[in-house]
This record gives C-alpha cells, structure tokens and sequence, in this order.
C-alpha cells in the first residue's frame, strides 16, 4: 500500500451528517446483578494468583459511574497511537484526564464530579469543601488522601525550587489560598475574597495529576512516594532527584489515570501504558474501567510519521496530528485498512488569526493599529470566503467572532462581524484615517513616512501559510505594503511575548471556555499578541509593561469581575460582555473556524463519539470518556 503524501490546494469535502448525542448522567454506584464488580481477565487471573486484591476492595466506596456513549464494552486488546516523543506529552495526557473535577462530556454542561464525589461553596464563595470518594487508591495500592493535595500544595506548588510562582488561580485579592483538612477524603479551600476560577481553572483544567512534570499542572501528587525525594520531607532527597522521580514517564511513579505507564526508557520507540487496576470508575453494570488493556505508543518522527502510521491502517484510534490536508488520502484508503474518519469541529474561533500589536513600541504603527477604523479596514479587505476554500478544504466558516457557536460565551449576531469582503470600504477607511497614497500606490503615514506592515508566527499548521500568502496579496491590493516571515518558535515566541512583533499570527482556540484562559480575549499576559505590554501590566498589577488603554481597562475590570463571583450565571453574562467587546473592537482578527480536525478510527473499536467540539483546554479526547473505548469482540 502507498505511504505517498498528497499536497492540496483547493478541494471541498462533503462530510456525513451528525448524529445526535445521548443524554448522558449517572451518580449512583453500579452494581452487577451479583451484587459485586466485574473486572478485566488480566486482573483476575492476578487476583486468583494472589497478586491482587479482589476488585471490591480496590474501588472506592462510591465508584464514578461512568455511561458509555453506544454500548457497554468488552475487555481486552492493545490502543495503539502514534507519539512524536517525550514532548508529545499531551499525547498521553489527553487520553488519561483524571482531574478533581471534570469538564462534562456536552460542553454547555457544569463542570461535574471526578475523583471529587461533590463540592460545596460557603455562602460568601470564600470557602470551598471538596469531599472525595472514600476508599480512593493509588495505582500501587496505597491509600489516596487529601494529605496528597496538602503535599501537592506545600511541597511542590509552594516550593520556588520546583515552581516559579503560584499558579493565578490559587491566589485572590494578592493572598495564596490556605488549606484546612476535615479528614482523609475532605479538604477545604480558603481564600480571601470569592474565587470564581476554583472549579474551572484550578480544578477542571489544571486539577489532572499529569503533566506534573512539565506544565505543573496538578491539584495532587503522590505523597507516599515523592516525599522520600524531596529535600524538605527527607535527608537523603535532592531537587534534582525529585525532578527525576517525578516526571511524567517515570514508570515507578504511582497514577490515578485509567492506564500507568509501565515500559519507558530515553530513546526509546515504544512506551507501554497497561490498565491501572485501582482505577475508580466503573460502567453502568458495575465493570470496572478501562475497558482496553494496553496503550502502546510508537515513536514516529513528527505529524509526516503520524499520517503515515494512520493511512497504513496502524492507529486504533486518534484525533492528534491528523493533518486535514491528507484526508482525501485517509479516505482513498480507509476501506482496505479497515478504518472510517470522523471530522470533529476544533474549538478553534479562527484556525489563522492576525494579532495587530496596540502596545507596539514605535508611536506611529501604535497609534495606528489603536484606530478601530485601520482594524475594519484591514477586516473588510480580505475574502475569507477564498481563504476558507484554498486554505482550508472549504471546511471552516468564515468568521471574526471569538468563540465558538458550542459555547455558551457565543453571540450568533457577532460570528461575522465586520468579516465582509468589500476592499472599497477598507480603501474609504483608510482614506478617512488620513494615510495617504505615494506614486507607487501604497499608503504611508499621514506624515509622508513608509509604511510597512510586517507579519511574522512560527504556525505551520495545516493552511497557516496559504492564508498569509492571501491576506498579504488582499492587503497589497488595497494599497497596504507589507511582507510576512515564518520564524522557528524558539525565536518567534519570545519575541511576540517581548512586544517586539508587530503583527503576530496564530489560531485562536479556547473558543469553548475562553474564561479560563482568556489571552485572545483582552490582554491577559505576554501571550495576548493584540497588546503584550498591556497584558504583562494587568498580570503583574501594574509593576511592569505599559499602562493599557481605557477600553482595554474595562475589558480587565469584567474580567475581575468574573473571577470574584462563583456563580456560574452571573459569570456567563460578564464572558458574554467581555466577547462582545472583544469582536467590537476588532481586537484579533479571525479569518475561518471551526476547522475540522479529522480523526482516523479503527472499525473495530466502539463508543467514540462522531460528533465533538474538540479542545485542548478541555483534554479532548479526555471529556469523551476513552476509559470506555472498546474494542467489538474484545480483541485488536
């Protein structure tokens, strides 16, 4: 069978229509007719033998009942992805998302119980009690605890020497939060003024266990095991001993996620993940979770090795690094290899957005790019139409709002806002600017002084660079000089952090829950391109970057607004605000989203949705529930 790769400029695919999800939800524990659990048969060959417990007494008290999407599933069989190395770390993460409170399956849903049974807020929001499931274990059998979030707490999140700075949800009003511990499987929260990004941020999103090791990510850590490394819980512990133990692919670290890496090594092409058997979730009919036996990933060299490996008929199932540009091939292939695709929507308001830098170091492009009317003019000039087509296989929608129609932050009214093709507006805006035209048909300053527009990103994704060779010959067309480069991202992102990019380019994703990290919305931190020294200013409460503007001020004030209020209404209505101002005012500028991301899925394996709003906010797949996949007729 060919391996060849297929380059496509301009191709429309008529995609199959969406089935309809089930209505999902079960709290109570499942029990089997019997009146007790049923387990995989790798695990009770070792109970039988003496090796393990029965697997009554490796759940919790009161298991998280989880429903599959189709069908309850069979044991057995061997996952198999692609994995482009040990910084591909997501590639494992994403499918063992484990957190102390869970993003919901249907994203207009709460946030809903993980490894935390319930929670309640006092009447103030100042003091949160998380009661977790009694009984929790550790992959290697011991006891889970709140004092694992205590250690989490002082010995790695508190610890300068691991963590450069507490994470900015666990801090209200300039004080970190304290913790008081009721006992072993409840703990509460306290902070000095209402922290309405407790569940969402602190919880849902960085609440998983992995990635510990890179992004500190965590709510908890395995206390019985890291104490022994670390230099303030032990004599013989260092940092960098603790470094070591701790990070992700040790394969002695205990988890709490449905499989345990148990084969790693440096430089290695394979990495084993098996079913942790005190995983503490079980099916609708009392079958304890997973329901596959083996994750095995296979070292490839980048998205090139990904696609080869699921054209080949080799993934069992995976959404990540399935480049769009080579669907035509997937499907020219998916019946001999036994595999059909599903095109899942990404959480993406625009797959190529333009950031134009209203913090820019030099007065005249800053006073420029402050002008709403330069930011609709340079709008109105490109045809997001062609774009969408030539870029993007005609499947995105064109569109300058900046979430998607699945979130609840989104305004239907705002999705084209100012996202017309109409190049003699953009000309008559300009003109009323007051940039004026030299004898070579481009624009300069009102002054008589060049301008140059200059655009620079380090995305290679899938139609980044046929969208920016477009908006360079749209902005050409109406008089705007300008020239783009693709930098690596070793280079790019310091420099677009520092303020020194004046245009930067990149996706807006986050569309589904942008309040939980809302860089694309206003500016947040260096990472919000439309103005990096006004977001360094509100990040560090004005001890560094530049004073921000009066709009983007408000902006902010919303925002703290958002983030003093645990009531999930009241904060629906300040993000819809803040969105609104947002699109208004031009601040990215979207080009087509919702860009499909496609998915290659083995025929054989079950309970995988074909309709998602895929996210990486949300550990897509993590909310589909992969514990659940199953392979029909329990094999490969």
């Amino acid at each position: 069978m060919s391996h060849k790769r297929l380059l496509i400029t301009v191709l429309s695919i008529a995609l199959v229509a969406a089935m309809a999800l089930p209505a999902l939800g079960n709290t109570s524990p499942a029990r089997a007719q019997d009146g007790g659990y049923q387990e995989a048969p790798m695990l009770a060959e070792m109970v039988a033998a003496g090796e393990l417990p029965p697997v009554e007494e490796r759940l919790p008290e009161n298991p998280r009942v989880v429903e599959p999407f189709e069908s309850v599933g069979e044991y057995g069989g061997i996952w198999h992805r692609a994995w482009r190395g040990v910084n591909d770390f997501h590639c494992f993460g994403r499918v063992n998302y484990d957190p102390a409170l869970r993003w919901p399956r249907n994203p207009s849903d709460p946030v809903e119980p993980g490894l935390a049974e319930r929670w309640e807020w006092n009447e103030d929001g100042t003091e949160l009690t998380l009661f977790f499931r009694k009984g929790l274990k550790w992959s290697d059998g011991e006891p889970w605890t709140v004092d694992d979030v205590i250690f989490w707490w002082e010995a790695i999140e508190n610890d300068t020497n691991i963590t450069a700075a507490i994470h900015s949800e666990w801090i209200v009003g300039g004080e970190p939060m304290e913790l008081e511990k009721i006992d072993d499987s409840t703990i509460k929260l306290k902070f000095a003024a209402p922290n309405g990004l407790a569940e969402t941020v602190g919880l849902a999103f960085h609440g998983n266990q992995w990635p510990l090791g890179f992004e500190r990510f965590g709510f908890y850590a395995p206390k019985h095991y890291l104490e022994q490394f670390h230099p303030e819980y032990s004599d013989t512990g260092t940092y960098e001993l603790f470094e070591e133990k701790s990070f992700d692919y040790n394969v002695d670290r205990p988890v709490m996620t449905a499989w345990k890496i148990t084969e790693y090594e440096a430089g290695t092409t394979l990495m084993i993940a098996e079913r942790n058997p005190y995983y503490y979730a079980v099916d609708t009919e009392g079958n304890q979770l997973p329901y596959i036996d083996y994750q095995y990933y296979h070292f490839v060299d980048g998205v090139e090795g990904i696609n080869i490996m699921g054209v080949a008929g080799d993934l069992t199932m995976q959404a990540r690094g399935i480049d769009l540009a080579q669907y035509p091939v997937y499907l020219e292939n998916a019946e001999a290899n036994d595999y059909h695709m599903l095109m899942w929507p990404q959480a993406q308001a625009s797959a190529a957005t333009l950031f134009f830098n209203m913090s820019y170091p030099e007065d005249s492009y800053r006073e420029l790019f402050q002008d709403l009317r330069f930011r609709q003019a340079t709008s109105v000039a490109i045809d997001r139409d062609v774009i969408n087509e030539i870029a993007f296989l005609g499947q995105g929608t064109p569109q300058t709002i900046t979430v998607v129609p699945d979130s609840p932050y989104f305004i239907p009214e705002l999705q084209d806002y100012y996202a017309q093709y109409d190049p003699e507006l953009a000309t008559s805006l300009l003109d009323e600017i007051g940039l004026v035209k030299g004898n070579d048909g481009y624009y300069n300053f009102p002054d008589g002084s060049d301008l140059l527009l200059v655009i620079e990103t380090s995305a290679t994704a899938t139609g980044m660079a046929d969208t920016l060779e477009l908006i360079s010959q749209y902005w050409d067309e109406i008089g705007l000089k300008n020239e783009f480069e693709i930098l690596t991202r070793e280079v790019f992102w310091p420099r677009a952090g520092g303020n020194e990019v004046m245009i930067s380019t990149w996706s807006t994703d986050r569309g589904l829950v942008p309040m939980v990290d809302p860089i694309y919305q206003f500016p947040f931190d260096e990472r919000s391109w439309m103005a990096p020294a006004y977001g360094i200013w509100y990040k560090t409460g004005g001890a560094d970057g530049l004073e921000p503007t009066d709009e983007f001020k408000a902006a902010m004030a919303l925002y703290d607004e958002y983030r003093a209020t645990v009531d999930p209404e009241a904060q629906v209505e300040l993000g819809k605000e803040i969105v609104r101002m947002s699109t208004e005012n031009l601040w990215t500028l979207g080009t087509a989203g919702m860009v499909p991301n496609p998915v290659v899925v083995m025929n054989n394996i079950m309970n995988v949705d074909p309709v998602h709003t895929a996210d990486w906010i949300i550990m897509t797949p993590g909310t589909l529930e992969p514990a659940t996949f199953y392979f029909e007729g329990g094999g490969e």
